[in-house]
């Protein structure tokens, strides 16, 4: 059998980095962060979503739908959390990356 054309298989997002910046605390050890994620893609990115409260077993559990710019605000409680971004690109394709924070009246990464 020989092969005349190959069909070009569709990339998605290939990474993504999430930065934070604490934005204000209370007296109870809540903090609001912002959050913006920059993505290295060959394809148009549509759309990003956030879930603060990611489980993998549960699955991506979108607190925020439709983020066209990559940026969202969040205010946590004391305690660990997970929060994922899924990126999805013009031709469907998705990816998620997680990063774990520690709220304690400060916030670290984990």
């Amino acid at each position: 059998m020989t092969v005349d054309r190959i069909a070009p298989i569709a990339s998605g997002p290939t990474e993504i980095a999430i930065k934070m910046r604490d934005l204000s605390r209370d007296t109870k050890g809540s903090v609001e962060i912002e959050f913006s994620a920059k993505v290295k893609s060959e394809s148009e990115i549509e759309f990003f979503s956030w879930d603060f409260d990611y489980n993998i077993e549960k699955g991506f559990k979108a607190a925020v739908m439709i983020d066209k710019d990559g940026c969202v605000k969040h205010t946590f409680k004391a305690g660990v959390h997970t929060v994922a971004v899924k990126v999805i690109d013009n031709e469907g394709l998705e990816c998620i990356e997680t990063v774990r924070l520690k709220v304690n009246g400060v916030v670290r990464k984990m």
